[in-house]
């Protein structure tokens, strides 16, 4: 299960049409994917599933957005970065462990 509807990207990224609903999903998919990695606790794995916490919608919308935006890298390692808010909110999620 993604961490966004593709309605939450369209209204996020103001798309009024439905041409790249399928490229916008698979970006979906991909950032869900990507945050999961940063989460000590997956709201999946909640036995019923849990919503999906409102930072972790909002930093999967920034990356997917992101990524939309720039389909194509046009710098080296351009599209290995990812918005800094979306940053902020995954190093909040983060699970650190020191030592």
């Amino acid at each position: 299960m993604p961490y966004a509807t593709l309605e939450d990207f369209k209204a996020h990224a103001r798309i009024g049409f439905d041409d790249d609903d399928d490229l916008i999903e698979a970006q979906i998919a991909a950032a869900t994917e990507y945050v999961r990695g940063f989460l000590d606790h997956d709201p999946e794995a909640d036995s019923p599933p849990s919503d999906i916490p409102d930072d972790v919608r909002q930093a999967t919308l920034l990356i997917a957005s992101a990524w939309y935006e720039t389909r194509e890298s046009t710098a080296p390692d351009s599209l290995k970065e990812i918005p800094y808010g979306a940053r902020d909110i995954l190093n909040q999620l983060r699970g650190w462990t020191f030592g």
